[in-house]
């Protein structure tokens, strides 16, 4: 049944965003690889979009789950058109080396799928939510910051896998949602690079330690990486067409991006500037901005409509509502002074922003995450040629898309770094595909002739064996659950921190008892009714 759902569930993502794409008259401008990747990642979008109303109405139920499921799935048969069919092209010995590497991640992936779910922020809220909106019958709002009255919308996605196949369901739609983004940059690379380095391209993304701890998780950025790429292509082809149904579709990039992260907003700030440096600046500024409101909007409606403040808590002091319970104004004040000082370890500084990617990779202490979680060598090993490429090709940038792709990279990490709130690296992640693209092709480019061949590979090469260290002793833990037949509830207690006092509370504890726990990892896991408590998370019970 696991397996079904999973499988039920990436055929309702194809069918709507073949049948958005038939709509948008798109379609026909792609071939048969971008039209069912680019399909992929807008349903996937767009199904998140409609179990928003079926959640605030009450009618999360596994028969509207499933119909919805299943009409979506029939819109599948948009994506055959006659004289065009997906082909496995030949290989040759290094790209079936790097093809046999990539099956070797996808076992590893797929242990992990088979694993109870373990990630704190998974179990905190990313898969918590979704059984909590289940158990309801209905989306309520959450009285808390970070990690309640925050965009949802990848989330959503997890609420039919879950309700209809279970934990397995839902751990499996996670590994292969993830896996889809590696899909949709391979397919992108292929119109601008060979396939060894595209396949070489995926690899190296797939290997990212970002993406193996967020990749089999329920983090919303590997995910989000879809939206960022069909959001990128889409500017790119308007800027190129001068169409408006381009514009169009980058808006529902930008405005899936939004209703999944708050980052998403500085996401559209910089593709909607892009938008506006060309001849057609206002017709498409405003068909972007129309279609990023129409499917973004949602979220940040009902996080007004509780709080005042649609992007609680950043805008409370101005915004907020003064009869709240769960927040006031004081609250929210030691909130952000203790919050973004303990998320900014590096000043705002030009000096800063300019260091930060090679701090992160080189010398992560103090910096957030960095040194477990970043994003491996490869961008500073390939950095040299790509460097020397772009500076060897300067004359062509202005006409190659890929200006976009480099531009809203750089800009979204500018508006990241001094705006974003936060500087966890893995947030930059969404973009992380177009940056590999970027430096991958100009790095190709300058060594096409032979020149300096020989150490472009070695730097790839050192990047892969590296990184398939790191995801082969990372998967060792999910190796061993499955060989020694460990019981979910050894691993859990390996796993989990904590986690020693669920199960007796499971077992002797009722639906009509009330449990006070410290420790947000464990939400997922209990049966009873909890009360999470944070000295920043919430006001209700003062633990200042």
């Amino acid at each position: 049944m696991a397996f079904a759902v999973a499988l039920l569930q990436i055929l309702c993502c194809l069918g709507l965003g073949a049948a958005a794409l038939r709509i948008l008259k798109i379609d026909g401008d792609m071939n048969a690889g971008e039209h069912w990747a680019i399909a992929f990642a807008v349903g996937f979008g767009i199904l998140g979009w409609l179990i928003f109303p079926l959640g605030i109405s009450g009618n999360l139920s596994p028969v509207l789950l499933s119909a919805l499921l299943i009409v979506g799935a029939v819109g599948c048969l948009l994506l055959w058109r006659p004289g065009t069919a997906l082909t496995m092209p030949s290989l040759n010995i290094m790209g079936w080396v790097f093809l046999a590497l990539i099956s070797v991640v996808f076992v590893f992936d797929f242990l992990e799928a088979f694993a109870p779910p373990a990630d704190a922020d998974t179990l905190a809220y990313h898969f918590a939510r979704p059984k909590q909106f289940l158990e309801d019958g209905r989306i309520n709002f959450i009285p808390q910051v970070l990690e309640g009255a925050v965009p949802l919308g990848v989330q959503m996605t997890y609420v039919p896998a879950l309700a209809l196949g279970g934990e397995l369901a839902l751990t499996l739609w996670t590994m292969l949602s993830g896996w889809a983004a590696a899909a949709l940059l391979f397919i992108l690379c292929r119109r601008h690079l060979s396939l060894n380095w595209s396949l070489a391209v995926a690899l190296i993304y797939l290997t990212t330690p970002a993406v193996i701890y967020g990749g089999g998780g329920g983090q919303v950025e590997p995910r989000i990486a879809l939206f960022v790429m069909v959001s990128a292509w889409a500017a790119a082809r308007a800027l190129e067409t001068g169409h408006l149904r381009y514009a169009v579709l980058a808006g529902l990039g930008g405005g899936f991006f939004a209703a999944a992260k708050y980052t998403g907003l500085l996401f559209a700030g910089a593709t909607g500037g892009m938008l506006l440096f060309q001849r057609r600046w206002f017709a498409h500024g405003a068909v972007f901005g129309a279609t990023l409101i129409a499917v973004g909007f949602q979220w940040y409606a009902w996080n007004a409509m509780h709080t005042g403040d649609p992007v609680f808590p950043m805008l409370f002091q101005w915004l907020g509502r003064d009869d709240l319970a769960f927040w006031n104004a004081a609250h929210d004040m030691v909130f952000k002074e203790n919050y973004f000082r303990a998320e900014n370890p590096l000043s705002h500084s030009p000096l800063s922003f300019f260091l930060f990617p090679f701090k992160a990779t080189l010398d992560s202490a103090g910096l957030l995450d960095a040194g477990r979680v970043g994003f491996g060598p490869y961008g500073l090993l390939i950095l040299p040629f790509a460097a020397l490429g772009f500076w060897k090709f300067r004359g062509r940038v202005r006409q190659n898309p890929l200006l976009i792709y480099a531009s809203l990279t750089f800009l979204f990490y500018a508006l990241w770094f001094f705006f974003g709130g936060s500087q966890r690296i893995r947030h930059l992640l969404p973009v992380l595909p177009l940056f590999l693209i970027c430096v991958t092709v100009a790095a190709e480019r300058v060594t096409s002739g032979g020149t300096h061949r020989g150490p472009l590979m070695a730097s790839v090469m050192a990047a892969v064996i590296l990184q398939m260290a790191v995801h082969g002793l990372f998967a060792l833990n999910y190796i061993k659950f499955q060989v020694n037949g460990e019981s979910r509830q050894a691993f859990l207690m390996r796993n989990v921190d904590a986690f020693l006092p669920v199960p007796w509370i499971n077992a002797n504890l009722k639906s009509s008892d009330r449990v006070f726990i410290p420790f947000r990892q464990l939400r997922y896991y209990l049966n009873v009714p909890v009360f999470y408590a944070s000295p920043l998370a919430q006001s209700t019970v003062e633990l200042l």
